[in-house]
């Protein structure tokens, strides 16, 4: 040890400084003890609330969309599908002060309406953190394709929004064609657009859907439900099932798909393949058109069935719309409405055939039975019936080709009020037929119970008693099929996707109306009708034996029934021999004479010779020759030659 270096005196701790160190040592255990507890809180009584937080701000559950099945013709053609489309959005701001001419720009592009544009590239502000922002999201249209949102790019690329540009300043230059480049943009979430390609085609058969909006942890889904139609009446066939996928994002990272705890892909929807015809539905639809140009009628009605299957190949209905602009549907002029099934109507003389089928099936009457016809007025004190010609003696035939009223209810009188009732709930009238499509009326026929005296001549020449244009129809075709109604069915099958048959419709026979010999016999008179004196000569064909009835109902207005308007119709089949189809034309309000056989008869015509050509029939003479026709279906002409009456 070094003698002259001395060693350190040791200071003493002050009280003070002694007391300040045991102080601050306090507040740091305090300290320590405090963040200990703060965690043991937050670990053990609040874990499941911060888990939860957590959870919502990193575990995302995103919906998936899936693709609505297709509808389809018997033939595979595509009757209703979709397209992958988008929402269409504006970044307000880069549109700023030019909103009004992007408005205009954009409108005349997408065709919408120039205001609704306007109102919605507003600038709104929020209040974000105590201040006014500017909210620059805008959605303008959903379901817009990449084929519309690249059109509009291009529309505003070129487009000129200030007159002179090129004199503008450099920064407002720059301004606008930032705009044109980002003004407009698309949203990352997909959905599918319905759409027909074929337009109008069928439309009343097939529908229309509407889609809303659902939001599901931010995320955008559209749900699209069919409103009319096939659309409809299969919508849980049709919507498939959505998918989704619950995971976990980390920030700058995204996703963290080892993480991903459920991942359900969408499963599409099914297809329905209809027993609809495109090729058929074309020829109603064109020789529809051109028969409305001519009569030009209120409304109209056209089917095409098959009367073994009851399968309906055709229906269309006039007034029509586009599926693809649904709000054609509910227009004012009642387009939407689908009339082969909604509308009702007094018949008419169409609905003789089954005043007369019941009395041949009865076996109350033959064809060749006379009946007089009082010259065409009928009374027994209390109530009157009278007919367009004064008729004397006519046969059974003659008075159903002639379309005798007076000869029709003194046929039917043999039958009886009862009978004739249940003849006519055995043809399907009064209560729906049960087909695949919403909304159907079931007509109205008022039970015998309730009859009066007059009833039963009224209803025998279809009135006092409404119908719709299908439920004649099918009764049309169940005489064509040996009186054996069918339930008419516009589904074949349901399908999936890869186009394996879930489900097949099969034919169903609802009932025998009327014996097969009774059909024959009335298949003959009809024959008649079409025949060169008939009431349906317009509706005759060169190489096929036709069999029908015309119809002219006179319409109430006021209380009273007019001459003013009628509803015109003409059922028939063809061939008479070997029926392959069977077809109604009804005019609602034709101008002119209201007779079926001037409006409705040539539409028929038109139809079934272009219909037959389509489907191949053979002519009539490679069923049954004349010559080797069996004795009981050969058809006699028994009508003298009268003055044309149009009924």
């Amino acid at each position: 040890m070094n003698p002259s270096k001395k060693p350190l005196d040791v200071l003493p701790v002050q009280p003070l400084q002694l007391q300040r160190m045991l102080t601050f040592a306090g507040f740091l255990v305090l300290g320590f003890c405090l963040v200990i507890g703060k965690l043991i809180y937050l670990q053990v009584f609040q874990h499941k609330e911060l888990l939860s937080k957590a959870q919502q701000k990193t575990h995302r559950t995103y919906l998936q969309e899936t693709e609505r099945g297709k509808i389809l013709d018997r033939q595979g053609v595509l009757l209703a599908t979709n397209q992958r489309v988008r929402i269409l959005c504006a970044n307000l701001a880069f549109i700023d002060r030019y909103n009004g001419k992007m408005a205009k720009a954009i409108s005349e592009y997408l065709n919408v309406s120039e205001e609704l544009v306007r109102q919605r590239l507003k600038l709104n502000y929020v209040t974000h953190k105590g201040k006014e922002v500017l909210d620059p999201h805008v959605r303008l249209k959903i379901k817009v394709s990449n084929q519309e949102f690249n059109g509009l790019r291009d529309h505003l690329a070129n487009y000129t929004f200030v007159e002179s540009e090129e004199t503008l300043p450099r920064s407002e230059i720059s301004f606008l064609n930032q705009m044109r480049r980002y003004g407009i943009f698309v949203e990352p979430v997909e959905d599918f657009k319905r759409i027909y390609p074929n337009g109008t085609l069928a439309a009343h058969a097939v529908g229309f859907t509407q889609s809303r909006e659902q939001i599901s942890n931010g995320h955008t889904v559209f749900l699209t439900r069919g409103m009319d139609g096939i659309e409809k009446t299969c919508d849980d066939y049709l919507s498939g099932v959505i998918g989704w996928r619950q995971t976990e994002l980390a920030p700058e990272i995204g996703e963290l798909r080892e993480y991903r705890h459920l991942d359900i892909a969408p499963r599409s929807g099914l297809n329905v393949v209809l027993t609809l015809d495109s090729g058929l539905q074309s020829i109603v639809e064109e020789e529809l058109k051109k028969g409305v140009t001519t009569s030009n009628p209120k409304s109209a009605t056209v089917i095409m069935v098959r009367p073994q299957t009851g399968e309906i190949l055709a229906m269309a209905s006039y007034p029509t719309y586009n599926p693809n602009q649904p709000a054609t549907a509910t227009s004012n002029n009642g387009a939407g409405k689908n009339r082969a099934i909604m509308d009702q109507f007094e018949p008419g003389s169409t609905f003789k055939i089954v005043s007369i089928s019941s009395a041949l099936s009865e076996g109350t009457s033959r064809l060749s039975d006379i009946i007089h016809c009082n010259h065409g007025r009928y009374s027994n004190g209390r109530w009157r019936l009278s007919d367009d010609h004064g008729y004397g003696n006519l046969s059974v035939m003659e008075v159903f080709a002639k379309s005798s009223n007076i000869g029709t209810y003194k046929i039917i009188r043999k039958v009886g009020q009862e009978r004739f009732f249940q003849y006519i709930k055995g043809f399907g009238f009064g209560q729906r037929t049960g087909v695949q499509l919403p909304g159907e009326l079931a007509g109205k026929v008022h039970h015998v119970d309730d009859w009066r005296d007059v009833t039963m001549s009224r209803v025998a020449i279809g009135y006092t008693i409404s119908v719709t244009p299908l439920q004649i129809t099918m009764a049309m075709a169940a005489i064509a099929n040996g009186g054996r109604l069918m339930q008419p069915m516009i589904i074949d099958r349901i399908e999936y996707p890869d186009g394996k048959v879930m489900s097949h419709y099969d034919p169903h026979m609802v009932h025998q109306v009327m014996t097969k010999e009774s059909t024959r016999d009335i298949i003959k008179a009809m024959t008649q009708v079409v025949g060169n004196k008939g009431t349906a000569r317009r509706a005759k064909l060169d190489d096929y034996t036709v069999a029908g009835k015309t119809g002219t109902a006179r319409k109430i207005v006021d209380g009273r029934y007019t001459h003013s308007k009628h509803l015109a119709s003409f059922v028939g089949f063809l061939p008479a021999e070997s029926p392959e189809i069977c077809i109604s034309v009804l005019f609602n309000e034709p101008e002119g004479l209201g007779y079926g056989g001037i409006h409705s008869a040539p539409v028929f015509k038109a139809i079934a010779k272009r219909a037959a050509n389509y489907l191949n029939l053979k002519p009539s003479e490679w069923y049954l020759p004349a010559e080797e026709m069996p004795e009981d279906l050969i058809v006699q002409t028994q009508i003298a030659p009268t003055p044309y009456q149009a009924d």
